[in-house]
């Protein structure tokens, strides 16, 4: 019997992750929505990298849906190469890092600071340089993650910035669905043995695309960066409607798609996508809450709203990715060329 990866206990420990994110977090994120309204804050800047820049996108939208303020991504490289004069005296910035020690994140949280910016960092270390510099730190509260693919801390800083998005709003919908992510996450740990059936198809496949719309847009890039660290696979994520653009023109038979496709807003953008797939004869693995997707091979996934969508979609996708990376005889826990912490400045 083999033994368990850290990558395989660091996903099963999420459900509870999560109730730890939120003691941890429930009075910091309250306090930030009040210092929100006091200084009229109507933007906000995230800066992140990898993992923590997906789950930015993912905030991105449900901050920009639920709470109408408009959020942008940070380039590092304005502050830290170009000397650039960004002005982010009335921006809330956010700098988002599991470890914490991300330099160039640290650049720019610190240019907001110089200007009187507000300024916030999510992070897994409470004495991390980042978490230091914050105006309010939000610890993920995930414990120690061991192997290099960020799981764990990925859902947890989702699910910190969910937190904050109903702090800001206090809307019910999103606090009613909250709530219930923890247990999805535990019915989407059991469909493990039917994901493990659809990761056969990929054990010698060199590339794929991973498509997804709207609030999976975060989890397509995530899912794809799971696959490039722990089965080498160039694996590509694109929001569906890009896909349709100048991507699409690599498609053809020898192609293997993994298509997210909700059962929400967004299911028309999939049906179409999948008709066009069809007609180049492109391979298709979807991951569907819709158990009638006109797709042969479908992981089916429990329902949920799409503002939670993400979490249910991404832990499927770390598991699919733990499972292929060890039917191709690697070792998840320790990408080759890749350390747990890296620093970019």
């Amino acid at each position: 019997m083999n033994q368990m990866t850290f990558m395989e206990k660091e996903i099963l420990e999420e459900p509870l992750r999560l109730a730890d994110a939120w003691k941890e977090n429930q009075a910091k994120v309250q306090e930030i929505a009040a210092l929100i309204e006091k200084r009229k804050i109507r933007h906000i800047i995230v800066a992140g990298r990898g993992s923590s820049d997906n789950s930015a996108t993912y905030f991105k939208y449900l901050c920009e849906t639920v709470a109408g303020i408009p959020v942008g991504f940070a380039a590092p490289s304005v502050v830290t190469i170009y000397d650039g004069k960004l002005d982010l005296s009335d921006v809330l910035t956010i700098g988002v890092s599991q470890s914490g020690k991300a330099e160039d994140v640290l650049a720019v949280l610190n240019h907001a600071k110089k200007q009187g910016g507000m300024t916030i960092a999510i992070t897994n270390y409470p004495n991390s340089p980042l978490a230091k510099a914050a105006e309010i730190h939000l610890w993920l509260n995930a414990g120690e993650e061991q192997s290099v693919a960020a799981t764990k801390t990925f859902i947890s800083q989702m699910y910190v910035f969910a937190m904050l998005v109903l702090a800001i709003t206090k809307d019910p919908i999103l606090e009613h669905q909250l709530a219930k992510v923890p247990h999805l996450l535990e019915e989407t740990l059991r469909v493990k043995y039917a994901i493990a059936r659809h990761t056969d198809a990929m054990i010698k496949t060199n590339d794929c695309y991973v498509i997804g719309r709207g609030f999976t847009n975060a989890v397509a890039h995530e899912f794809a960066l799971k696959l490039q660290e722990t089965t080498y696979i160039k694996a590509l994520g694109y929001s569906t409607s890009d896909f349709h653009h100048g991507p699409f023109a690599m498609v053809d038979e020898t192609t293997m798609v993994l298509l997210l496709a909700q059962d929400d807003k967004t299911m028309a953008d999939s049906l179409d996508l999948i008709k066009k797939l069809k007609s180049t004869k492109a391979k298709i693995i979807a991951f569907t809450d819709n158990g009638e997707l006109p797709v042969e091979e479908k992981v089916l996934l429990p329902k949920s709203h799409e503002y939670i969508a993400p979490f249910v979609f991404v832990l499927a996708g770390q598991m699919f990715a733990l499972d292929l990376s060890q039917k191709r005889g690697n070792d998840p826990d320790k990408p080759r060329g890749l350390n747990k912490v890296t620093i970019t400045k």
